[in-house]
């Protein structure tokens, strides 16, 4: 009650502003009207790749599009939460690279909304982690804070922060397709020593801010695989759509 009346009075004073545009809100933490119009949710997806598709006809029985029939990825399941554009792109920018940390509870409650049955049985939250460089020079991770955030939804999820480590600092890879993210990303992660045997038969759900063509995620599921995960699942903020090919779809 206190902290309620607390939030109250401080409103009063510094009304709460949209978390994507600045504009004012009704509540802090969340997005203005306009801005929420704006967010894209993903409905219906492949359960592999995590691209929205139109209806149920463009999936197969096990709920994967054509080009993941059979998935080639080394995780089970992808999901994300909205697509990355207009109001979820400028939230995970600012997130990302503005120090909005305060974007990172509401962009992990729909994350949580929208991973259904991900997490129901999942042993651990592993967020994608950063080179130890640009973690220096940002001063957070931004996929441990979505991983601490979803664990504190979710009772009895626990976070390895660090299972996995990021050895080699890459270039950008925004304008790279999937086999040249890979190339430039191979022997650039590893799982760390002391985790080894925490993650043997266990259900892992490994978190980030964006999918984009999957070469990041595809290799921290192999490495999570080889250390004796049981099943390693996906779960995202945001769903890029447009690649710079059309053809390069998601695939290991």
């Amino acid at each position: 009650m206190l902290r309620a009346l607390g939030r109250v009075g401080l409103d009063l004073f510094l009304p709460p502003i949209c978390l994507s545009c600045g504009g004012e809100t009704t509540q802090s933490g969340l997005v203005c009207l306009d801005c929420f119009q704006h967010l894209h949710p993903v409905v219906l997806s492949c359960r592999h790749c995590a691209l929205p598709v139109a209806s149920e006809a463009y999936l197969n029985t096990s709920g994967h599009c054509a080009k993941c029939a059979p998935p080639s990825g080394y995780w089970n399941e992808a999901q994300a939460a909205w697509l990355y554009e207009d109001t979820a792109r400028r939230l995970i920018l600012h997130f990302k690279y503005g120090d909005r940390l305060e974007s990172a509870a509401f962009l992990a409650q729909g994350m949580m909304a929208s991973a259904g049955r991900m997490l129901a049985h999942a042993d651990y939250l592993v967020p994608v982690p950063l080179h130890r460089h640009r973690f220096w020079h940002r001063r957070y991770n931004q996929a441990v804070l979505l991983a601490r955030h979803i664990a504190r939804l979710q009772p009895g999820l626990r976070v390895l922060p660090d299972a996995l480590i990021r050895h080699r600092a890459t270039q950008n890879l925004a304008s790279l397709f999937h086999d040249q993210r890979a190339q430039v990303l191979e022997n650039a992660f590893s799982v760390a020593a002391s985790k080894r045997d925490l993650l043997v038969g266990r259900h892992i759900v490994l978190i980030d801010d964006i999918l984009t063509t999957g070469a990041t995620a595809s290799i921290c599921a192999r490495h999570l695989r080889q250390a004796g995960a049981k099943r390693v699942d996906l779960l995202v903020a945001a769903r890029t759509v447009k690649l710079a090919d059309d053809s390069d779809r998601l695939h290991a």
